[in-house]
């Protein structure tokens, strides 16, 4: 067992700035300790296997470091910067009323650190780990073996269908803050369907009109071609009969010389 050198947080203990920005984005009324372990189990409840397996890898990440509150936050705020949020105060009361799922919230969290942290340079994450050390107070090393605890443990507990799955919890959330999936993933199949995303939804508009014309266009083709085939049919014909004749006359000259 580890035990904490962290303070669990209580009636008097003091949230470090992104914690309360976590608590805040949540909405939890309750101190953060008893409702990230009501929030835990309430994933672990649920009858969708994604959901259900996520919280137990959030699970054990809490309880397998022995820090308490501190590590699903430092999860959660791993993933929400991957996400594109900055975890400021203006944003954060923004997205907290947009985005009101938080069950969603975590699942694009984790699912974000499981396909988005391998992705970033060193600089990039470099940037996220002094910004979370700073702002929660604690180690980079300590971020950084969360960061990693969560990526094995989502390979190991969550099926290649969960893993696929957790994409849509974070395009959605992603979306909040002007990001793609692609972004945060920095898949090529996920920037390539992203752009395809966005030309069919910014066109969709245009479609059946398109449709129209293309069928417009279809139809003139389609006569011209059936003009110019009956033209060509015609001039074969006038070919053929001026070589017949021909063919009469030289035949009527040959009688006649003989």
């Amino acid at each position: 067992m580890i035990y904490s050198t962290v303070p669990m947080a209580g009636p008097h203990s003091a949230l470090s700035v992104i914690a309360q920005a976590i608590k805040a984005l949540y909405g939890a009324a309750e101190e953060i300790n008893e409702y990230l372990d009501k929030h835990i189990e309430e994933m672990r409840s649920s009858e969708n296997p994604t959901i259900a397996r996520t919280g137990r890898v959030l699970e054990m990440a809490k309880y397998g470091f022995g820090i308490g509150y501190i590590t699903p936050v430092i999860v959660i705020a791993v993933g929400q910067l991957l996400l594109g949020n900055p975890l400021s105060a203006a944003v954060t009361v923004v997205t907290a009323a947009t985005f009101t799922n938080p069950i969603a919230m975590t699942c694009a969290a984790i699912g974000a650190i499981y396909y988005g942290w391998g992705a970033l340079t060193e600089v990039e994450r470099s940037e996220i780990l002094d910004k979370l050390s700073n702002g929660l107070e604690v180690g980079i090393e300590l971020i950084k073996s969360i960061v990693h605890f969560i990526v094995d443990k989502t390979k190991e507990l969550l099926s290649s269908k969960n893993i696929e799955e957790m994409k849509k919890f974070i395009a959605a959330a992603a979306a909040t803050f002007g990001k793609t999936l692609g972004d945060v993933t920095h898949k090529i199949t996920d920037v390539v369907s992203d752009s395809f995303g966005a030309f069919r939804k910014k066109s969709g508009v245009a479609v059946d009109r398109t449709v129209d014309l293309a069928s417009d266009a279809y139809v003139t083709v389609k006569e011209t071609a059936g003009k110019v085939a009956d033209q060509t049919r015609t001039k074969i014909k006038r070919i053929k009969t001026n070589t017949s004749n021909s063919s009469d006359k030289g035949a009527s000259v040959k009688r006649k010389s003989k």
